[in-house]
């Protein structure tokens, strides 16, 4: 039985474990097979993208051999790059397929693998399933030889300059730089450098970068986009008074906003506001898809402009299926990931740290106060969020709680439950949410209502229907 497993973003595992060189030719390999079964051209073209982990540039032109050996034209950026350049690059280069070797903010220790389809966006269950499929095929039997290496099929490209060209037409830049607004970037030793911190200075706007370079260690933090990895830009926004902070996580397509006081402000509590302003100012049509652990603020500005609303799973692969085939302009999810529905279907982190700083520049505001008076008109919701470590206790009390048909809530009158993605248990300006992560062995809690009392009340709710 093959140990190659995809969850809700890929496939990740221990390097020197289960992510080893020989297992991902064989990922590569599947792959392979699963593009000429299911694409019939006489030239199949894929992207093979790395991260600034350790071995990753290695691992990725393992990956372009096999695809090489097996006729693929296989296109490799010339250095390590963001998820959003590489999906615009597979739909640019009219690609069948791509990856990225990535693990993405997990710790420095793990590796794995994004896929992506035709279109650019995260491949879906039924693609990554097909793509299990062949593995278990070929496990037993693969052999890799490697006096029979042909390089001939793999080129290098430019990612980057496609890239900030449709940042250009997105991005309003001359109105961030007429607003004299002071910007902090922290790349997070991630692939992000050179991109974000540079098409800012690039439009003449004041930003300095922090953690600029390539690091596999990631400065003893986990390269993701929360408020302990993010102390150091904090602690540099108010020493150096600036308007925000931004920050990418290693693969750039999550966001960290910091506002002008040196506070982490989450998903949940900036994309409402903003999503308002791409709706009023920018004039974007259509509906918006959220995951199902999105703040409920998302569907109150929603339905007070009339826009339809989309839940889906936990996993960016399910908000850009419906992305891509519903008229919706906008996909959200809770862990501070975003797209817009352009020619990038992806989460991409470097554009709305832009489009954040672009609706500071509008309001001419600082984000408290941008914040203040939204609340006037949609009142402050509050949102928490443990991790519940998944044992063999644990994981049969989650199973028992999904097949339970009663429930009684001594505190909170019970409207609905959704089994959309583990159960979602909906009450009166409230909601209370337990699934099984896609990607840690956890099982997670999400809780959100009108107050923090009562927010902190259904996290132990939680708890206790799962400790």
């Amino acid at each position: 039985m093959s140990v190659i497993k995809f969850g809700t973003d890929g496939w990740r595992a221990k390097m020197g474990e289960e992510f080893s060189f020989r297992n991902v030719r064989i990922f590569a390999q599947a792959y392979a097979n699963y593009l000429k079964r299911t694409f019939k051209s006489d030239e199949l073209r894929a992207i093979v993208n790395y991260d600034t982990r350790l071995l990753s540039e290695e691992f990725a032109l393992e990956t372009a051999k096999i695809f090489s050996l097996n006729g693929i034209k296989t296109y490799i950026p010339d250095r390590d790059a963001p998820l959003a350049p590489i999906s615009l690059a597979v739909v640019c280069n009219k690609c069948h397929g791509g990856i990225t070797i990535t693990a993405s903010f997990s710790k420095p220790i793990y590796n794995g693998v994004k896929v992506f389809n035709h279109k650019g966006a995260p491949a879906l269950l039924a693609e990554t399933n097909a793509i299990e499929q062949e593995i278990e095929k070929i496990t037993g039997s693969f052999h890799f030889k490697p006096q029979y290496r042909d390089d001939k099929y793999i080129d290098t490209i430019d990612v980057k300059s496609p890239y900030l060209e449709y940042l250009e037409e997105i991005v309003d830049f001359p109105l961030i730089k007429e607003s004299g607004i002071k910007v902090i970037v922290d790349n997070l030793y991630g692939t992000s450098r050179e991109y974000l911190d540079f098409i800012l200075t690039e439009n003449e706007i004041d930003a300095v970068s922090i953690h600029n370079f390539p690091y596999s260690a990631f400065g003893g933090v986990i390269s993701s986009c929360g408020r302990e990895t993010l102390r150091d830009l904090s602690k540099l926004v108010v020493q150096q008074g600036a308007d925000i902070g931004l920050a990418t996580d290693i693969d750039g397509d999550r966001f960290g906003i910091v506002d002008s006081k040196g506070r982490f402000l989450d998903s949940n509590t900036i994309m409402p506001p903003l999503i308002e302003y791409l709706i009023n100012v920018r004039k974007m049509e259509g509906g918006i898809v959220k995951s199902i652990s999105t703040t409920n603020n998302i569907r109150r500005v929603a339905e007070h402009y009339s826009r339809d609303v989309y839940s889906t799973p936990v996993g960016f692969k399910f908000l850009a299926d419906i992305l891509t085939s519903k008229k919706t302009f906008i996909a959200v999810e809770s862990s501070n990931g975003a797209s817009l529905n352009t020619s990038v279907k992806i989460k991409d982190g470097i554009l709305f740290c832009l489009l954040f700083t672009e609706m500071l520049a509008y309001y001419r505001l600082k984000m408290d106060k941008i914040l203040k008076d939204f609340y006037l008109r949609f009142p402050k919701l509050y949102s928490s969020e443990i991790a519940i470590n998944k044992s063999e206790r644990t994981g049969n009390r989650f199973k028992d709680l999904l097949d339970r048909k009663t429930f009684d809530f001594k505190n909170h009158k019970l409207k609905k439950i959704d089994y959309i993605d583990g159960i979602k248990f909906r009450f009166k300006d409230a909601w209370l949410l337990i699934r099984e992560s896609g990607t840690s062995n956890v099982i997670r809690v999400y809780a959100e209502s009108t107050n923090l009392p009562e927010t902190r009340d259904l996290i132990k709710v939680g708890r206790l229907f799962i400790e």
